[in-house]
């Protein structure tokens, strides 16, 4: 399973508006199971909870590449 950290981003399979969802926190819940906090990014306040196992699964959801920062000094 690779490493999901704070500041990765997500797209829920089959969603065909492609909402994108961030990692916003990182926990180990009651259960005893990796959690995330995702907030969404369509700037509308959205958060979910959902496991990393889940997460991680590309049944699920499928990560976003990070944008390049093309800036250059």
């Amino acid at each position: 399973m690779p490493a999901i950290r704070i500041g990765d981003r997500f797209t829920k399979a089959g969603d065909r508006f492609g909402k994108v969802w961030e990692v916003s926190r990182i926990w180990i819940a009651v259960d005893g199971l990796l959690h995330a906090r995702l907030t969404g990014q369509n700037g509308q306040g959205e958060t979910q909870i959902i496991s990393v196992v889940t997460l991680s699964n590309s049944d699920f959801f499928s990560a976003v590449p990070a944008a390049r920062d093309n800036h250059r000094d």
